[in-house]
This record gives C-alpha cells, sequence and structure tokens, in this order.
C-alpha cells in the first residue's frame, strides 16, 4: 500500500538517493502564440539516457528546520520509493516545489501523483494561492507530468543554465532553459 509521510528526524535514516535517469525518445519543442505557450513533444532520432541530479536546495537537514519547507516521502509497504521537496514562499504566495522523484521501478505507478497530493495539502496548510515548479525542457517525462498534472506554462528562462558546465559546450541554441509551470489552487 502506498503511504506519503512528511519527513521527520526520526525518518532520516530512510532517507536513500533515488535514480535521476529517465530514457528520453521525444524532445521538447515550445510554442509561444496569442494565447502563451504551449508544448509539443517531438521524437528523438534515438533515445537517450538523461541524468537530473539533485537540486542542491532540495537538502534534507535545511529544509527539516525551516517551518515553511517540508519533505514529504512516499512508501510502497515499507519500501522508501518517492520523495518531493518543497517551500512555502510567503513573499510571493506560491508553493514552491522543488524537486519531485520517483524510484525507476515504481514510476507511472501514481507515486508522483499522491506525493503531489500531500504537497496541495501543505500549500493550502500554509494559505498559499498555488503550487510552481521549474523543469528543465531536456526533461520531457517532468514536462508531461506537469501538464497532466494541470500545471500551465507561464514563463522560461533560456540564460539560467546556459553557462552551467553540463550546457556550456553545447551550441548556444542546444542548451537547456528553465520552464516554469504554475498550477492555481482551486476555490472551495
Amino acid at each position: 500500500m502506498l503511504t506519503v509521510r512528511k519527513l521527520t528526524p526520526e525518518l532520516m535514516e530512510r532517507l536513500r538517493p533515488i535514480s535521476d535517469a529517465s530514457l528520453a525518445g521525444e524532445e521538447v519543442m515550445l510554442r509561444i502564440g496569442r494565447s502563451g505557450f504551449t508544448l509539443g513533444y517531438v521524437p528523438l532520432p534515438r533515445a537517450e539516457w538523461r541524468s537530473f541530479p539533485m537540486v542542491s536546495r532540495a537538502e534534507p537537514a535545511r529544509l527539516l528546520a525551516d517551518p515553511n519547507a517540508a519533505i514529504f516521502l512516499a512508501f510502497e509497504d515499507d519500501a522508501f520509493v518517492g520523495q518531493a521537496a518543497v517551500a512555502a514562499d510567503v513573499e510571493t504566495g506560491w508553493t514552491e516545489i522543488i524537486d519531485i522523484r520517483v524510484d525507476a521501478a515504481h514510476r507511472r505507478q501514481g507515486v508522483a501523483r499522491a506525493l503531489l497530493n500531500a504537497i496541495e495539502s501543505f500549500s493550502r496548510k500554509h494559505d498559499m494561492r498555488g503550487l510552481r515548479i521549474t523543469v528543465t525542457d531536456t526533461n520531457p517525462a517532468a514536462c508531461q507530468f506537469c501538464e497532466h498534472c494541470g500545471f500551465t506554462l507561464q514563463g522560461l528562462d533560456r540564460h539560467a543554465l546556459i553557462y552551467t558546465e553540463q550546457e556550456r559546450d553545447k551550441p548556444l541554441a542546444r542548451r537547456a532553459c528553465q520552464l516554469h509551470f504554475y498550477q492555481q489552487h482551486q476555490k472551495g
């Protein structure tokens, strides 16, 4: 049975690294029109493995000490299968999903959705207006997950990553950019 728990000091020893690799078979293509941004997906000539390391701001000890932040852990029976780190930004009124990841063997089984439900409860408890998440355009699975869960693409940042070690050797047009998705809480 799938359960989601908020990280406590007692659960710290249950944390372990979760595989960050995923197989990408398509590429994200951004379109800008009169109604805003839309994403399209173009098949890659050949599928490739991509790696997405843990976000440095998702440090468990730091988030555990912050009353406006949390880490949620997902367990299938007693096995640790996923985690999500969030922070309520009281200045802007948005709950930022800092990082969300699910063990490869448990993907597409509702784990990320269960984590998202816990995040939404956290956000409502902190009286935030909704959720926001930033993903890269090199992660089509995350983009599709955001769209499937009702997030809307509201912006992008082409310069945030272009000089990182991972991106600087690529041609400028092929460097990753950040996509900013938002989901407003429904009233009631």
